[in-house]
């Protein structure tokens, strides 16, 4: 259709449309490691989870290489962490983060 409003909602009908369900298989013995390394608490500060795998995981993904299985955001978000807080460019050693993101001196 034209452009106007049943552009829209020829748009807007296939926007909503599901799409082709993806069977996913089961989690790789490799994620479900990364899982488990990543699931116990300051996990991101260890050096011992980092030697385990993440650190495999950080290098492949800032040297721009692809994953063979697609990760769950909050695991490439955890990993990324552990990456920056062992990087003295992007974070200084001993460095704290604020415990939220408002400007120290208005307090």
């Amino acid at each position: 259709p034209p452009s106007g409003p049943a552009h829209y909602a020829a748009r807007r009908a296939l926007w909503l449309t599901p799409t082709k369900v993806h069977h996913r298989s089961p989690p790789s013995s490799s994620r479900q490691r990364l899982e488990q390394l990543l699931s116990v608490p300051g996990a991101v500060d260890n050096d011992q989870a980092w030697k385990d795998g993440i650190e495999k995981v950080w290098k492949g993904l800032v040297n721009g290489g692809r994953l063979k299985r697609s990760l769950p955001l909050t695991l490439v978000i955890k990993v990324i962490h552990a990456g920056w807080l062992r990087d003295p460019d992007t974070w200084p050693s001993g460095a704290v983060a604020p415990d939220s993101d408002q400007d120290p001196a208005a307090d």
